[in-house]
């Protein structure tokens, strides 16, 4: 059996529409996105939907938790100018991961969401 670790993800779901402005970003967009590093974004699936985000271990601050927010809404303006993210959509999900599981397009089980 895998250990889990439960991680924090502040994200928004991924629309439709925001999908389609993400897929036709420029080939520079992918320079926001990296599996290992927690300074850029992720995508995850969870339950049967994606969200983009960012994540950081359990048990961060909440400083740290806004500037993950101040920082997804500045990528995601980067990357999809055209996109506006209304301020409910922005959630704040515990999230169980496997330790031996990248968590870059994983299936991941929900534990906990909120709103900010």
């Amino acid at each position: 059996m895998q250990s889990q670790d439960t991680i924090i993800f502040v994200d928004l779901k991924i629309s439709d529409r925001l999908q389609d402005m993400l897929d036709s970003s420029s080939a520079t967009a992918k320079q926001f996105f990296n599996e290992n590093n927690p300074e850029y974004l992720r995508v995850m699936r969870i339950d049967y939907d994606e969200y983009i985000g960012k994540a950081t271990e359990s048990g961060t601050s909440l400083e740290n938790l806004s500037n993950m927010l101040m920082n997804l809404k500045t990528l995601l303006r980067m990357i999809c100018p055209k996109f506006s993210v209304p301020e409910d959509a922005i959630k704040i999900l515990a999230v169980a991961v496997s330790k031996t599981t990248n968590f870059q397009n994983h299936e991941a089980s929900r534990e906990q969401g909120y709103s900010l």
